[in-house]
């Protein structure tokens, strides 16, 4: 499949060749059939909607590609958010992953690369060409409801050195890696799904926190990078505009200071921190102005279609010149030379040998294992006895944002533990959201244990988990708390004796976790965010809580 020059396209394939859709359904429906066949659309984007398994992606990917063919003569993006842990579209059949926090406990960029690289060889053997990552957001406020875990950490330059890493393993194994969310959703207290974040730092703080990840992975090479629905009144004179819908944020600071050339991409155009009040239609136009290149309009039919209108209604009314358009698709088709060009035809039988790759399953292996964070403020205190009687409360997991789907592993601590353990040994699931009567039947269970732990998963939603770790740390039998997402969850505990994070529940992580228990494993990982200090009046005071400054020698 030949690329077309953009002086070959008509102005509707152009604006076509800048939206980037999605749909329902494992297989094409009618609605993405017209929206390839008449409005020439130049990008799909796939959720796990569209996903089920290896094999029905390959062969949705073939025929969504034969359709733009005979369209428009032009290679699809197809793209997806195939970042890690809770994140990943694709949930089976190939190598994925861990969660980014995990990744900023390992602190390996070497290994990253490798991993990054393997994972999208993988999804281009599927025709998946584009993946939305990685987040190179500093998750620099602990109360973040979307950006979390899906962070490398809380410093910019680590955040940075391990972006880095992921974007150029993703591009080295051929498809093109769309670093986000510019210029930063780490500090910020609400879901730009549903409104409109607010940041309200300085220049200079945002050059030197916010940014610095941007600008290095700029000047590394960058290819794409996502817009965030954030505002940021200081650079829109004074006004809560969309960082999406600001000329100031796109063209003066991302094109112009920070000399990025690739591709802007936006986060969804449906989300309410861009439509409300104005539309989808008005908020594309509004993006395209600001500077953007490609703009995803990802769930609905009618707003797919309401985009695409509005933009040429903008070019024919004069408010977006044909220069303004011509200078989008030519970055857009340029970058489809480079990353799609013309498509290789290989079988599912051909596609399957390549899949799950041992050398990069192992690399995940590795970085999954070095992510193991131990904090013990008594020597050795996060090891077990394999000969005392323990009990394990594990909480029932759920996607924690919109971002994220619910979970598709059941597995659970104890199903590793138990075949490791001479004594007694227990395990209980309990509520994501314990109610006290739950409560107090575990804390009265625990009364006979030994030695408890108990894991804990997004408490700032679920404080009973809390509740529960509080009364079980009272009553005297040594309690582990296990962190299963972010671990500023475990700042409320500074009576803990010690403490794990594992920033995820993929079974593997959990095979680590229960090595690391038994003193099989050496746990490596530092902490990649900081801890509250409650021990200090009002609790807004932070201190670096890595394991090698707080923890004792283990």
């Amino acid at each position: 499949m030949q690329v077309r020059a953009c002086s070959q396209l008509t102005m509707k394939e152009k604006i076509g060749q800048m939206l980037m859709v999605g749909f329902e359904g494992l297989t094409p429906d009618a609605n993405i059939g017209n929206l390839l066949q008449n409005h020439f659309i130049g990008g799909v984007v796939f959720f796990s909607r569209n996903l089920d398994n290896p094999e029905q992606a390959f062969a949705l990917t073939k025929k969504l590609q034969q359709t733009a063919a005979g369209a428009t003569g032009i290679p699809l993006w197809i793209g997806t958010d195939q970042e890690g842990g809770m994140v990943v579209r694709l949930r089976q059949g190939i190598a994925q992953l861990p969660a980014a926090m995990a990744l900023g406990a390992a602190r390996d960029p070497l290994l990253l690369y490798e991993a990054a690289k393997g994972t999208a060889m993988e999804l281009k053997l599927l025709g998946i060409n584009m993946n939305f990552a990685p987040v190179v957001d500093i998750n620099v406020n602990p109360r973040n409801p979307i950006i979390d875990v899906r962070a490398y950490g809380d410093e910019a330059e680590l955040v940075a050195e391990l972006g880095i890493a992921a974007m150029l393993g993703f591009q080295d194994g051929g498809i093109v890696s769309v670093i986000k969310h510019f210029p930063g959703h780490g500090d910020t207290e609400v879901d730009s799904h549903a409104e409109l974040p607010v940041v309200r730092h300085s220049l200079d703080r945002l050059r030197s926190v916010e940014l610095v990840p941007f600008r290095r992975c700029a000047r590394a090479g960058a290819e794409a990078v996502m817009t965030a629905h954030v505002g940021i009144p200081l650079l829109s004179g004074g006004l809560s505009v969309p960082a999406t819908h600001s000329h100031e944020v796109l063209t003066g600071l991302l094109r112009e200071e920070l000399d990025f050339k690739g591709l802007i991409v936006t986060d969804c155009m449906e989300m309410n921190a861009v439509t409300q009040g104005i539309g989808v239609g008005e908020a594309v136009v509004r993006a395209v102005l600001a500077g953007a290149d490609l703009l995803l309009v990802s769930h609905t039919y009618e707003s797919q279609l309401e985009a695409a209108a509005a933009l040429e209604h903008a070019v024919a009314d004069g408010r977006l010149s044909e220069a303004r358009i011509d200078a989008s698709v030519e970055r857009i088709l340029l970058l489809k030379e480079l990353r799609i060009g013309a498509l290789r035809e290989r079988s599912w039988e051909e596609t399957r040998t390549y899949l799950d790759h041992s050398q990069t399953l192992r690399t995940i292996k590795l970085l999954r294992e070095k992510s193991i964070t131990s904090v013990n403020r008594e020597p050795n205190f996060c090891q077990l006895s394999s000969e005392v009687d323990t009990l394990v409360l594990w909480p029932q997991m759920a996607a924690a944002c919109k971002s994220e789907d619910e979970p598709i592993y059941d597995d659970t601590l104890g199903s590793f533990l138990n075949p490791l353990m001479k004594a007694k040994f227990m395990e209980r699931l309990y509520g994501t959201g314990p109610s006290t009567d739950e409560i107090a039947d575990l804390v009265s269970e625990a009364e006979g244990y030994g030695q408890i732990i108990v894991g804990i998963f997004h408490t700032a939603s679920n404080h009973g988990q809390t509740v529960l770790v509080r009364k079980l740390l009272a009553g005297g039998n040594k309690v582990i708390p296990i962190s299963l997402r972010n671990p500023v969850d475990l700042a409320a505990f500074p009576e803990a004796k010690g403490f794990l994070a594992c920033y995820e529940h993929h079974p593997l992580t959990l095979q680590a976790l229960s090595s690391v228990l038994l003193g099989k494993l050496e746990p490596e990982g530092t902490l990649p965010v900081t801890l509250p200090d409650y021990s200090l009046e009002g609790g807004e005071s932070y201190e670096r809580g890595t394991a090698s400054r707080v923890e004792s020698a283990t």
